[in-house]
């Protein structure tokens, strides 16, 4: 039997499968997902109806592990509270064990570990009839951690049980199974790719840690994007004497939208831009003294290290200026973009890497540190870097934002828990998803074109490795092309009003 070899990644933290830290986390969530699944009871008896388990168990494995919670009921669809398990409930961890590998000729260690927690206080605000279920049987819960498989994992025997006066065939012999959202699958020919992909990569960290190392070729990639293509020219010129509101008013009667997020820079009493100034119908024209309109090669402010700071700044106007005016709501303070709400939940489409999906970019939830219901929005977090003299990057933050009313953001150390506790989950794919995903609704799917000056690639900057890296491979993650690929992608909270 293959033991489990090396711990599992969550935010960042290496833990053991069933360490405190990761079971405080997984008895956080509510729902289930393609690595966690839910049961009231389970049994290890004879005429069980274990063969159920057996198919959990086949499909968790061969996607890439998982873990299931037992003593979880389902109050509504894929909404589960903890009523704890019966005090004469035991399960010997043994005989799980070898109640499983009768199944199987690839047998593969369950870890199994018992549990007392009260959860009453976490559900304070919910529904009377959702409190009383609460904790009602017992305190006494259970967890099974399933480690992903070393080769595809399939039933040596069928899986039958009794149920009832009719004999329920759960799986054949040879049958494949998989998780594709909450479901047990039989994989399709494209999740049977994402599959030999995770093995190679199992057995290559198998053949790390065990001092025989095995070279792979690994593609990194970055949250970075090239700018393609810079403005020639930096336009000056002297700026009238106008105030902040004054240009915004000539703005928005020129149907410049933001009027309030400038696209130029007020340096030594002149409007610096990219804007053609000196085209008679630019709008920007208005702002400065025609007389007083020159323009100077890029390449010679690149050259001056007080002007090239100009330019990142120039660049993240645009950018700032470009998002806003497609949707996006803007939170200066914290330099963060994000999509507003006005139901209690959002969801946008876009094309991940491999088909069409849909993203749950905002929502409503239950926060237990501030007692009340907040709103949770998928954020960014943006800026330009220079490497080298030439070498102009686009660099997305992802991250959340928290607000009261679906719009206005709030701060403090209450959101900061918030904000973390929502990045608990958040593994390398979904993280570099997400990057993706700003990045298609800023570009509509392709490059970012603002005017004729300036363009962005949809692409990333990635570099090819000749090694994997242990941490970053789907064996610590649980997950391949998550979410945005198979499904939709969204963020849970705890909400059960």
């Amino acid at each position: 039997m293959r033991e489990v070899v090396g711990g599992i990644v969550i935010n960042e933290v290496e833990a053991e499968p069933l360490s405190d830290y990761v079971v405080d986390f997984l008895i956080s969530q509510r729902k289930e997902s393609p690595i966690l699944d839910f049961k009231k009871i389970i049994s290890i008896r004879k005429d069980s109806d274990f063969p159920e388990i057996a198919k959990d168990i086949f499909a968790f494995s061969n996607y890439g592990g998982g873990w299931i919670l037992i003593g979880w009921e389902e109050t509504s669809p894929n909404m589960f509270v903890p009523v704890g398990l019966p005090e004469d409930y035991k399960v010997d961890q043994a005989t799980l064990q070898e109640k499983f590998n009768s199944f199987t000729d690839s047998p593969i260690e369950l870890l199994y570990k018992e549990l007392n927690k009260d959860f009453k206080d976490l559900f304070i605000k919910a529904k009377e009839e959702v409190r009383q279920k609460v904790n009602s049987i017992s305190n006494k819960f259970a967890i099974i951690f399933i480690p992903p498989s070393y080769i595809l994992l399939k039933p040596n025997k069928e899986g039958k049980y009794k149920k009832g006066e009719k004999e329920k065939v759960v799986f054949s012999k040879d049958e494949y199974f998989y998780r594709r959202g909450t479901q047990n699958i039989h994989p399709s020919s494209y999740e049977l790719q994402l599959i030999k992909k995770r093995l190679e990569k199992e057995q290559y960290r198998l053949s790390v840690l065990s001092g025989e190392p095995d070279k792979i070729s690994e593609k990194i990639y970055s949250n970075l994007f090239k700018v393609t293509k810079m403005p020639e020219y930096v336009y000056i010129g002297q700026k009238k004497d106008y105030d902040n509101v004054s240009i915004k008013v000539l703005l928005k009667q020129e149907g410049i939208f933001p009027e309030w997020q400038h696209k130029f820079k007020i340096w030594n009493n002149s409007i610096v831009t990219f804007e053609n100034l000196a085209e008679e119908y630019n709008s920007y024209r208005k702002l400065v003294i025609p007389q007083t309109i020159r323009k100077e090669s890029i390449e010679t402010w690149l050259d001056d290290e007080d002007k090239n700071r100009i330019i990142v700044e120039l660049l993240n106007r645009e950018m700032r200026h470009y998002a806003i005016a497609k949707g996006l709501y803007y939170f200066e303070n914290k330099n963060k973009f994000y999509y507003t709400l006005e139901e209690d939940n959002r969801k946008e489409q876009w094309h991940s890497r491999y088909r069409r999906a849909t993203k749950e970019v905002a929502a409503k939830m239950y926060a237990e540190q501030l007692k009340d219901f907040i709103y949770w929005h998928v954020a960014f977090s943006p800026n330009f870097i220079q490497l080298g003299r030439k070498g102009f990057f686009y660099r997305i933050l992802p991250t959340f934002v928290i607000t009261d009313d679906g719009r206005n953001p709030r701060t403090g150390p209450e959101e900061g828990t918030i904000i973390t506790r929502l990045s608990y989950d958040r593994y390398n794919s979904m993280y570099l998803n997400t990057v993706l995903f700003w990045m298609h609704q800023l570009g509509n799917g392709g490059d970012i074109q603002i005017g004729d000056y300036l363009t962005i690639s949809s692409e990333p900057l990635t570099v090819e490795l000749p090694v994997g890296i242990i941490y970053d491979i789907p064996s610590s993650e649980f997950r391949l092309e998550i979410d945005d690929e198979l499904n939709s992608e969204s963020y849970e909270g705890t909400d059960f009003e």
